[in-house]
């Protein structure tokens, strides 16, 4: 029997990011819905456009929103980069790799280990994996750097995939 918890995680963490991939697709034909979803996402994430990732439906491409590693203070959902039009993702590529790999830890979580599982692991898991992302976003914070979108996504799946052998033990406990 899979745990109440694990069901509703994957159910959760699934929609979450479906629909983040699905908001810069729908774009081109629907503006309005595409605006909403990035409206619905504001809550979670800073939106910045130097730190987020676009859709350029043109090329068939995701790549980084523009061509500068630069702070912004622009949110802009649509950009024109190079004469390309192209849609951000609703949350920023560190985002994008937390919440990708949220999913995907998800699913290995399953193999690893019973989806009723109960067991925290020992937080110093934890900590490792969260080390790189308060290494990178704490030098931005203080400006000692600007990360690019790829570390961001990186440091962001590190951490995104430790999160559910936490946290699906944790809602085990919860709705079990």
């Amino acid at each position: 029997m899979k745990g109440k918890g694990y069901v509703i995680y994957i159910v959760l963490v699934g929609l979450l990011t479906a629909s983040m991939f699905l908001a810069p697709l729908i774009a081109p034909s629907n503006l309005a819905a595409f605006s909403e979803a990035q409206s619905y996402y504001a809550p979670l994430c800073h939106q910045l456009t130097s730190r987020s990732l676009c859709y350029f439906p043109e090329k068939g491409s995701v790549e980084d929103c523009i061509t500068i590693n630069q702070f912004s203070e622009s949110k802009d959902s649509v950009v024109n980069k190079n004469g390309v039009t192209g849609y951000k993702f609703p949350v920023c590529s560190r985002d994008v790799g937390i919440y990708v790999f949220m999913f995907i830890g998800g699913i290995v979580f399953a193999f690893r280990n019973r989806t009723d599982s109960k067991e925290i692991p020992p937080a110093i898991w934890l900590i490792l994996a969260l080390i790189p992302i308060g290494i990178d976003g704490g030098g931005q914070f203080i400006d000692l750097w600007e990360s690019t979108n790829t570390i961001r996504l990186i440091t962001g799946a590190i951490a995104g995939f430790a999160v559910p052998f936490y946290l699906i033990p944790l809602m085990n406990r919860w709705f079990g």
